[in-house]
């Protein structure tokens, strides 16, 4: 496996400790440009924009989980902030900025499965100071802030994913950052929030809108109070899963008919996969009967699904004390022809046409080092690293429409393997503790370019930008013929004969001569 260098990067100081799931690449300004978005053990969450610092939000506790997504339905962003005691914010930018922004939400009642209890302080932002550099005052002044417009009571240790809903047919052109899900879940149209919890659980979530207070849409932000900035809805609970062990990662998955599913990684190479199917006449009465029905009772009643455990043959990974990572709807280089053909083809095809089809492949890797791709409970390939593996996201690094899979390791070695097995590795001399992968954009009017950023535990972010990748493929080197021609080019040779001269060498003259060329060059 051959090893590349990476020069472009930045630095970023950031202090504190960071978790898996606080770190993601997302547009929350909803410009078109994506951001770094990055949270720690104190309770602060820092923007980064560009080269600069864009916003500190401060929480009180310690924040387990960042995303950003469309998880209220209404084409926009919002970033969403879960702490390890169970409590849910969500930040946004609102259209225009008429107050100065309050530190604290009012108190109030909110919600924990259906039960109410009260509530407390939100979090406060704070902004940066005057000493800041002149770009970066240029910056905040042509962007809003993001302020807080909700909070909420959800179960605590959560580990984070979110899902967007994009329609049965167009699954295939879905997304997906290091955590976050961007996909129908259920296949409802709607989006749904999934957080799996250390205690086993998985729990699914939708935003219900208030059917007994004004819809507030032409205020600042969608539905955001002109007073309180606060959302008039809730998260409402929707199914529970419960594991045998303890939950690796959480992934969505399609199968080759664009139906969803769940696949929840399990210690030693398992998971558990799930598939939901949604009953519409459940949403139809909205916010109120979803608050009335109890949390134990109401799971069941909402969505029906399907659950069963895969067992991948592996003997290496059959370990129950090594844990798992999976990644699935693996963006393949055959898809569009693949896709153009479904979509000519008549719904009422033969079961021998359906066989032949397959859906995309996914990623599965575990902390021993073990990574191998999967298709239909089919190993495509598997290989093994001498390095402890906690990291595992997607990437289309040489930009030919198929994704990559970056893995990396806790002391900075990644890996960065194409669909065929082809490899190629990179090692951050610093242990890392965080790492995400994806597209971040260095500057607004410019596109954005493939991205890895590592957080350290020297109080850095670096971030690898313009991954210059055209091909893992290592290719065997062969000297120019006409270059190794010139020479042999004499007054009474031919260039005919000088090429001849070359074509007949064995390999250790030529290699000789090549040796000979790049002395002269470095001359």
């Amino acid at each position: 496996m051959r090893a590349i260098s990476l020069v472009k990067r930045i630095k970023f100081e950031f202090t504190g400790n960071v978790v898996r799931d606080a770190l993601t690449l997302g547009d929350i300004d909803n410009d078109g440009c994506n951001e770094l978005i990055v949270g720690n053990q104190n309770g602060e969450v820092v923007i980064f924009k560009g080269q600069e610092k864009y916003q500190t939000i401060i929480q009180s506790h310690f924040v387990s989980c960042v995303a950003v997504g469309n998880i209220l339905n209404d084409n926009r962003n919002v970033l969403i902030i879960i702490t390890a005691d169970g409590w849910c914010y969500l930040y946004a930018i609102p259209e225009r900025q008429t107050e100065k922004l309050g530190s604290n939400l009012s108190d109030g009642v909110e919600e924990v499965d259906g039960q109410n209890q009260s509530t407390s302080g939100s979090g406060s932002v704070e902004t940066l100071s005057n000493t800041d550099t002149t770009s970066t005052t240029k910056l905040r002044e042509k962007q809003l802030q993001l302020i807080c417009i909700h909070q909420q009571r959800i179960p605590a240790n959560a580990k984070f994913y979110l899902t967007k809903a994009i329609g049965r047919d167009n699954f295939l052109h879905s997304h997906n950052f290091q955590n976050i899900l961007l996909g129908d879940v259920d296949g409802d149209g709607l989006n749904e929030m999934v957080l799996g919890l250390t205690d086993r659980v998985v729990r699914s979530y939708r935003w219900i809108n208030s059917l007994d207070k004004p819809n507030l849409k032409a205020t600042e932000f969608g539905m955001i109070n002109e007073s309180s900035h606060d959302l008039q809805g809730k998260f409402v609970a929707l199914n529970k899963w419960e594991c045998a062990n303890q939950i690796g990662s959480i992934t969505l998955h399609h199968s080759w008919d664009g139906r969803a599913s769940l696949l929840i990684a399990q210690p030693g190479g398992t998971f558990m996969r799930i598939r939901c199917s949604s009953d519409d006449s459940v949403y139809q009465t909205g916010f109120e009967s979803s608050a009335q029905s109890s949390s134990n009772d109401s799971q069941s009643e909402n969505i029906s699904s399907a659950v069963d455990y895969q067992f991948l043959g592996i003997s290496r990974m059959r370990n129950q004390n090594i844990s798992t990572e999976i990644l699935g709807d693996l963006k393949s280089p055959n898809e569009d022809s693949t896709e153009k053909s479904k979509s000519t083809s008549s719904i009422e095809k033969s079961e021998t046409s359906r066989s032949t089809s397959s859906g995309r492949p996914y990623a599965v890797a575990t902390l021993d080092g073990t990574i191998m791709l999967v298709q239909d409970e089919i190993i495509l390939w598997a290989i093994a690293v001498d390095h402890q593996v906690f990291a595992l996201t997607k990437l289309d690094v040489t930009g030919n429409g198929s994704d990559d899979i970056v893995v990396c390791s806790w002391d900075g070695q990644t890996y960065i393997l194409d669909q065929e097995k082809n490899s190629v590795r990179f090692h951050l001399e610093e242990p890392v503790q965080a790492f995400t992968s994806g597209y971040y954009n260095l500057n607004p009017n410019e596109p954005a370019v493939t991205c890895l950023v590592y957080v350290t535990f020297k109080n850095t972010i670096i971030l690898y930008y313009d991954i210059p990748l055209k091909d893992l493929i290592c290719k065997k080197f062969e000297p120019d013929i006409e270059k190794l021609s010139e020479l042999f080019m004499d007054e009474g040779r031919k260039p005919e004969e000088a090429m001849d001269i070359v074509r007949n060498m064995d390999k250790k003259t030529k290699q000789e001569l090549v040796d000979c060329l790049l002395y002269k060059v470095n001359i």
